[in-house]
């Protein structure tokens, strides 16, 4: 065959040609329409006008078209990989946020109102999960607020965490970012209302730096670094001042820092007095060391766990308060009352323990989530029976997904706490001496609730030692070099949580040694409490009689005559005698010195004698247990030095750090014992003290 051209004639380009390239361009013009995603440029176009109400619209189509058409295809497999999209759930999390900031202004009004506003919007509304995470956050936790989707966020929400935003850069990620959220969302005053309250709330902004400044000090429970912002909202929510959850930290971390120990905050409220307080309440210092029956126990117990970080609130029992707080396992506990099950949520009436602790259990799952996702998805989807498909899968999803939700963004590394160091040496003035808690050469206590008296790490370093509350009795002995025969003011660091809390001292070296003792009684023939016990310059033993025994001696022997015009007598915190006599041997004569009642502490002066032998009588005793006992006697021309060191602080001050006046005390040259004993009372702590000379005369 030849080649021939192609008898094909070539297509002339005239209008038909063209009516199909512009119906082409017309067809590719609609795909490229319905091909809209939810982008960063519609969203800042959205932003500059003020107006979201397009671009919440496109939003809305968008997510309607992510969902079948046909409700039998909406399936718990179906949704779930819709779930699983970041994408999708970022534009879900985007619609529901635009949609639920309300008031005056709106979202839209809210941009356009200042600069700083659409700066601050900008920098939200591009994390998705942002958004996200304050959704979710703000979301009711009973069932009852969920169900319709109508809760909201008011425009103050976001102006109050702008101002954080500013001021704070830490703000913008991690746990502090969290703790920003917490406080924007439940802003001081808006948790449970008890006594001692601030009478003018807080500010977030204020409120955020608080918790800030606390958990750089470390002063915050370990714990607190792994909160949600959900559980930060029951931390930041507090009505207390900012004033008084400084003075929460400072005071329990000087006065018991033991508290600390397993995040045991609550035990500080059950050391506050159970009674009807006598003193009007105008701030948390007062509640405590007024006292309180339930409703003020409650009130100080929720506080006190958030001073320290630990989300906390007020539960209602029957006829009685009691208080809930997350313990450091994620568990939610009830302390000062019975158990969940007949707690109710003083500020969710409507809500049950048991319901309270199967959300707060949900709410940290993928779960939680899910369901709320689909809840805000069924409120922008169009067509009832699709509505009904994603309300139906509901069930199924939450049962589905119960793993553990990956926390909201890992928080920054913290720097690791201080260990406990010693204090380094004070420096004093020459010849004062200066004594820390810590270097004792004798401690003891009797008590029927604990240790009488512990030694504790301070919270800043050192030593500290604890006189427990409810101690019958409570004692610890220095050995101190004094340089030089004089009076010296004795001076300590006390920190108590109570008013009227002391310290008694009492020096040993001025009054003559006593050779031995007889007791008509001892208790139980008990060698450890017998008659030598009262002479031994020991106080922390003591001579004591039989119960039931209300009468009975006590004879000294000084070894020679001696004149002696001075005796104390150291019944303290027993006060089982209430008619005594003291009496001395004149050849083979008893004569009276003295006698009185109510012995307690008994120190007399009186006319010089000269004598061997002193006897002191118990006449009479209180009450039907009688059972006297003695802790110490003794005798001679000077004063031991002896008296009371009160823990008093400034007002709103109680159980910080605070140097006591000064006491006068005798000592003799050369090493001698100085003691510090605590009466029952309601707990105080020691730092140090110091004995600066005064005079050469006693």
């Amino acid at each position: 065959m030849k080649n021939k051209k192609s008898d094909m004639k070539p297509v002339k380009t005239g209008k038909p040609l063209r009516w199909l390239v512009g119906v082409m361009t017309l067809l590719a013009l609609s795909m490229t329409a319905h091909a809209w995603v939810p982008n960063a440029k519609d969203r800042a176009a959205a932003m500059n006008a003020g107006d979201f109400t397009a671009y919440s619209n496109r939003l809305a189509e968008w997510l309607n078209q992510q969902v079948p058409a046909d409700p039998a295809r909406i399936t718990k497999e179906t949704l779930m990989a819709l779930l699983k999209d970041p994408g999708f759930v970022g534009a879900l999390a985007e619609r529901q946020f635009i949609g639920k900031v309300w008031d005056q202004p709106d979202l839209g009004g809210y941009a356009k109102a200042d600069p700083k506003n659409k700066a601050f919007l900008s920098w939200l509304m591009s994390n998705s999960k942002l958004m996200d995470e304050v959704l979710l956050t703000r979301t009711p936790t009973e069932m009852a607020g969920r169900y319709d989707n109508s809760w909201s966020i008011n425009a103050i929400v976001l102006e109050n965490w702008r101002k954080i935003w500013e001021a704070y850069p830490e703000s913008r990620e991690g746990l502090y970012l969290r703790l920003a959220i917490a406080t924007a969302l439940r802003p001081p005053g808006t948790g449970n209302v008890g006594v001692g309250m601030a009478k003018e709330q807080s500010t977030p902004l204020a409120r955020f730096g608080n918790y800030l400044k606390a958990h750089k000090k470390h002063e915050l429970m370990p714990s607190f670094d792994s909160l949600t912002a959900w559980e930060m909202t029951h931390v930041v929510s507090s009505g207390a001042s900012d004033q008084d959850l400084a003075w929460a930290r400072e005071a329990l971390n000087s006065w018991n820092p033991g508290f600390r120990k397993n995040e045991n905050i609550i035990a500080m409220a059950s050391q506050m007095q159970y009674q009807g307080s006598q003193i009007p309440y105008h701030n948390m210092s007062c509640v405590f060391s007024g006292g309180g029956k339930c409703g003020p126990r409650s009130s100080f117990g929720v506080f006190i766990n958030q001073a320290f970080g630990i989300p906390a609130i007020g539960v209602g029992q029957p006829g009685h308060a009691a208080v809930a707080f997350r313990d450091r396992d994620s568990n939610w506990q009830v302390a000062l009352g019975k158990s969940w099950g007949v707690s109710k949520l003083a500020d969710r009436a409507m809500m049950s323990g048991g319901e309270f602790l199967e959300q707060v259990k949900l709410r940290k799952t993928h779960a939680f989530a899910n369901v709320e996702h689909l809840r805000w998805l069924a409120s922008y989807l169009t067509g009832k029976p699709r509505i009904d498909a994603v309300n139906a899968t509901m069930p199924v999803i939450a049962d589905a997904g119960r793993d553990p939700l990956v926390p909201f963004q890992p928080s920054p590394a913290v720097a690791a706490k201080p260990v406990v160091k010693p204090v380094p040496p004070v420096k004093v003035a020459p010849g004062v001496m200066h004594v820390e808690a810590g270097d004792f050469v004798s401690i003891g206590g009797i008590s029927g609730y604990g240790p009488g008296v512990g030694l504790e790490d301070g919270f800043t370093g050192g030593k500290q030692l604890h006189f427990g509350a409810m101690s019958q009795a409570a004692w610890v002995g220095y050995k101190i070099k004094v340089p030089k025969t004089g009076v010296y003011e004795l001076t300590a660091t006390l920190a108590a949580m109570n008013w009227g809390q002391r310290l008694y001292a009492r020096s040993f070296g001025a009054m003559y040694p006593v050779k031995s003792a007889t007791a008509s009684d001892v208790y139980r023939e008990q060698d450890a409490l017998g008659a030598k016990m009262a002479i031994d310059q020991d106080l922390g033993t003591r001579w004591a009689m039989n119960l039931g025994k209300e009468q009975g001696t006590i004879e000294l022997d000084l070894g020679q005559p001696r004149e002696i015009s001075k005796m104390i007598i150291d019944e303290r915190s027993w006060e089982r005698v209430s008619h005594y006599r003291v009496e001395y041997k004149a050849g083979d004569e008893w004569k009276v010195l003295f006698e009185g009642s109510d012995l307690g502490e008994c120190k007399k002066e009186f006319p010089p004698v000269t004598t061997q032998h002193v006897r002191l009588n118990l006449l009479d005793g209180k009450g039907p247990q009688g059972g006297p006992t003695i802790w110490e006697i003794s005798v001679g021309k000077v004063f031991d030095s002896s008296g009371w060191l009160e823990a008093e602080s400034a007002p709103d001050r109680s159980g910080c750090w605070n140097t006591t006046k000064p006491l006068d005390m005798y000592l003799v040259e050369g090493t001698q014992m100085l003691w510090l004993c605590a009466p029952p009372q309601r707990g105080l702590s020691m730092k140090s003290f110091e004995l600066k000379p005064k005079s050469s005369k006693p």
